[in-house]
């Protein structure tokens, strides 16, 4: 079973006829990198800018739907209308990291090229804040 980015590129190359190496020419994205966005359950972290802002313009989506597809992939629950969720009476430090991943991509929406650099690289700063303390535990 794969995850809820997988599913998007998956059923978009579906509709599309496309195979994942005709994917790869026109996303510009390698066939390893679809591979581990596509294959696990569970994504071990956010994908870059440029990843899913190749995947939006390759698959004919916007944005914002791929993140916010990636933050479900990525283990954040979504509520009835389809976004991620956040609930605070049940909230775990890996929570809390992933609501402010979600919340820096809302921003970096609206935001300024300086201000959408300096979101991600809070992004960065965070993901790898997290391996670092997975790999402690």
């Amino acid at each position: 079973m794969g995850n809820e980015l997988g599913t998007i590129i998956e059923d978009k190359l579906r509709e599309k006829g496309w195979s994942v190496s005709r994917f790869t020419v026109e996303s510009g994205i390698s066939a390893e990198l679809i591979a581990t966005l596509i294959g696990p359950a569970q994504l071990p972290c956010m994908p870059d800018e440029r990843t899913l802002s190749s995947l939006a313009k390759a698959l004919g989506l916007t944005y914002r739907e791929l993140v916010v597809a990636a933050a479900v992939a990525c283990g954040l629950p979504k509520n009835q209308e389809g976004e991620p969720t956040f609930v605070l009476r049940f909230v775990t430090n890996q929570e809390l990291v992933n609501e402010l991943r979600r919340r820096l991509m809302r921003g970096r929406q609206t935001a300024d090229p300086q201000q959408r650099r300096m979101a991600h690289l809070a992004l960065m700063q965070s993901a790898l804040a997290v391996d670092s303390e997975a790999e402690a535990s």
